[in-house]
């Protein structure tokens, strides 16, 4: 009888546990789902305006040039996507040796109403695009090089490419500019730097720079704090002491604006090419501009050289495009867009987004000075041609 009933009690023992068991799970199973159900309702509003806005913008530059079929509120929200810089053709890059790309200016002639512009290319040594920087980056240069030669022993010499400092016969960092931001490279191994706030750059795979391949743009005040910091850990690394008493010159008043002819005069500008008036581009600024005929109006080199250059500082916490036709609908003629107005005038368009590229689609009919972070190559053409401004932040 005791065993048929310690039978009967194991029996329910074990159903009890297994039921236990698959409460828990269940448990954890609505645990889980209302977790994720809180994380969708968190992402909603940003899922659903990504599938608004992939119904609507271009999201792939091969989708420029497409004739419109509506013109739907919903039409002027941007997608916060990645954006593939290597798709435009302003982007500025390093050549095999290590130089800057050539410089292009342009000659405007206005005949009979017919406006025509002629590119005329240079190589700017060091000293030019020093002499020729604002005052923010000759301060930079000068704070930066009171820094590098306040330790025993280095010395400086500026040649074509950049300014160079040494210690014997080493090289330990060079200065140079690119645009309108000066840089330095460093006799430093780029990976230690990687996961940390310095955010350097490796151009180990350019020869010029094999000795000094960690890159480092000083954009703002913060940038120069912590070039000094990556100077002073180079200097430890090589076991150079800073000297005990330390006395700054202002470098800067050594290098006064001067124009491009006279650097030129002084054989700090060289001219590559100089095309005679006869062959420059002709064009006449236009009412308005369809995308599909840019390409056959306006020479790319022309579209490039076009391309004004602000000051400002990129950021790519979330990025986003937005078309050109787009603009047209919400802004007047003459105009400035920027992306601040972008936000305040065009219903549905994210506010998160805090880089901005420019796609030509559609018809531009009015003449708009656009800043933006980045720009398609048409987008610009269809800008300059109707007498605006394309002006890369």
């Amino acid at each position: 009888m005791f065993k048929i009933l310690f039978i009967v009690l194991l029996a329910i023992a074990i159903i009890l546990g297994i039921v236990i068991i698959i409460t828990l799970l269940s448990d954890r199973k609505r645990s889980l789902n209302k977790k994720d159900a809180e994380n969708n309702e968190e992402e909603s509003p940003a899922n659903a305006s990504a599938d608004i806005e992939e119904s609507i913008c271009n999201i792939d530059e091969n989708q420029e040039n497409q004739p419109l079929n509506t013109q739907e509120t919903s039409d002027i929200i941007a997608q916060e996507q990645e954006v593939d810089e290597s798709l435009t053709a302003v982007e500025e890059v390093e050549t095999a040796d290590g130089d800057d790309e050539e410089f292009g200016e342009l000659q405007m002639i206005v005949e009979n109403g017919e406006t025509r512009y002629i590119v005329i290319k240079y190589s700017k040594s060091f000293k030019a695009k020093l002499i020729q920087s604002d005052d923010k980056n000759k301060g930079y240069y000068s704070e930066l090089k009171n820094w590098l030669l306040s330790f025993d022993g280095v010395k400086s010499r500026i040649s074509w490419k950049w300014e160079a400092f040494r210690c014997g016969r080493k090289t330990l960092a060079k200065l140079r500019m690119r645009r309108k931001t000066l840089s330095i490279v460093l006799a430093l191994d780029p990976s230690q730097f990687e996961e940390t706030k310095y955010h350097v750059e490796s151009i180990e795979d350019i020869a010029l720079y094999v000795d000094t391949p960690c890159l480092y743009h000083i954009k703002n005040d913060r940038r120069l704090k912590y070039a000094k910091e990556l100077i002073t850990r180079l200097m430890q690394e090589n076991g150079i002491k800073q000297k005990e008493e330390l006395q700054p010159i202002d470098y800067a008043p050594q290098f006064p604006y001067e124009t491009t002819d006279a650097l030129i005069a002084k054989k700090l500008i060289k001219v590559l090419t100089n095309e005679d008036e006869s062959r420059g581009t002709q064009f006449k600024p236009r009412q308005s501009v369809n995308a599909q005929e840019v390409d056959k109006i306006l020479q790319d080199e022309i579209a490039v050289a076009l391309i004004e250059r602000g000051d400002g500082i990129t950021d790519k916490t979330k990025t986003g495009i937005i078309n050109i036709d787009t603009l047209s609908q919400y802004f007047q003629d003459g105009e400035t867009v920027t992306l601040s107005e972008i936000k305040k005038r065009i219903k549905g368009f994210s506010p998160k987004i805090t880089y901005i590229k420019v796609l030509a689609r559609g018809t531009l009919d009015k003449r708009l000075t656009v800043e933006a972070d980045d720009f398609s190559l048409q987008a610009v053409k269809m800008i300059v041609l109707t007498g605006g401004k394309a002006v890369k932040v």
